[in-house]
């Protein structure tokens, strides 16, 4: 009776795999997530700057540094198979944060903000591995993108001027200092990440991802950085 029995497994296999397919359907997607975010190494390479500024008849005393907080993303994809999707994405990082002051005979002292603010845009492909009917699904990403980078920096303090008085004697003159600049820089990066995925009656899914993405930044600003997130996120399908 082996054959019967084989012609039995056979028939409730192929029920099992389309019952799995029926339970899934193609659909476009669009959400919202929050990020924690971390820029790396930027605070490491900032105190790296200022220790690099003390010299003969110069000191700097690094104050302080934040590269990592918060930030938002906006999704939207195509899942068209169990197994498949595309996605593209629109985020701003966290703003990181550093301050400094500096004093030489020329400044009795000037204090140094910098804030870095960093925009990306990116395409993925993705791979889902759903978990049966339960609407769990692991996925995985790889992709790419472009990053939009401003430094913008404010400096205040005291310049030292000197005045020869009329009697041909000098004298050193305090003047207030304060300016603000702007500098922007853009440039090509590549990403990966995983997470996980829950359907919730086939009109929305909640997601939970972590991201990297190695290649950010540019000497031109603070030197190349790495931006790391992990995010809560939440989409509707249409």
């Amino acid at each position: 009776m082996v054959r019967p029995l084989l012609l039995l497994v056979v028939p409730l296999s192929l029920l099992g795999s389309s019952l799995a397919s029926a339970d899934f359907y193609s659909h476009r997607y669009g959400g919202l997530s929050l990020q924690s975010t971390a820029l790396d190494p930027v605070c490491s390479s900032s105190r790296g700057f200022v220790e690099g500024l003390n010299r003969d008849q110069q000191s700097a005393e690094f104050i302080g540094c934040s590269d990592s907080g918060t930030g938002v993303k906006l999704y939207a994809g195509w899942r068209w198979s169990p197994l498949m999707a595309v996605e593209a994405d629109l985020r701003q990082t966290a703003t990181a944060t550093s301050s400094f002051c500096v004093s030489n005979p020329q400044f009795s002292y000037i204090n140094v903000k910098d804030r870095i603010t960093t925009r990306m845009g990116n395409a993925f492909f993705v791979g889902h591995f759903p978990v049966g009917g339960s609407g769990l699904s692991f996925f995985g990403k790889v992709g790419g993108g472009f990053w939009l980078s401003q430094l913008r920096s404010r400096q205040s303090g005291e310049a030292i001027a000197i005045l020869q008085l009329e009697d041909g004697s000098l004298q050193p003159v305090g003047i207030p200092v304060d300016g603000t600049y702007s500098q922007n820089t853009s440039g090509f990066h590549w990403g990966y990440g995983a997470g996980i995925s829950y359907r919730i009656k086939d009109r929305w899914s909640l997601r939970a991802e972590w991201e990297l993405f190695p290649e950010v930044g540019s000497d031109e600003l603070s030197g190349e950085y790495q931006v790391e997130s992990a995010s809560l996120g939440w989409s509707v399908h249409f």
